[in-house]
């Protein structure tokens, strides 16, 4: 499910999506702290973090979700 997840948070920054992308990447944190045992970089929440670093100076989707989560409580 993860890869899927993955396939359309991608397919909505490549659309211009934010908003779509930011849920997609909500779900894959999700997921993603349910799971134990994988290595990281096999993780599909890892490549999106990795898609998200690559693209310094362009718009990011879901790159600003990002800084602001860390600095927000989570409820």
């Amino acid at each position: 499910m993860e890869r899927d997840i993955l396939r359309v948070y991608r397919c909505a920054c490549g659309q211009e999506r934010p908003d779509i992308a930011e849920f997609m990447l909500a779900a894959l944190e999700k997921l993603d702290r349910e799971r134990e045992g994988f290595a990281l970089t096999e993780r599909p929440l890892m490549e999106a973090y990795r898609d998200i670093a690559s693209r310094p100076g362009e718009p990011r989707c879901a790159a600003q979700r990002l800084s602001t989560s860390k600095s927000e409580p989570h409820s």
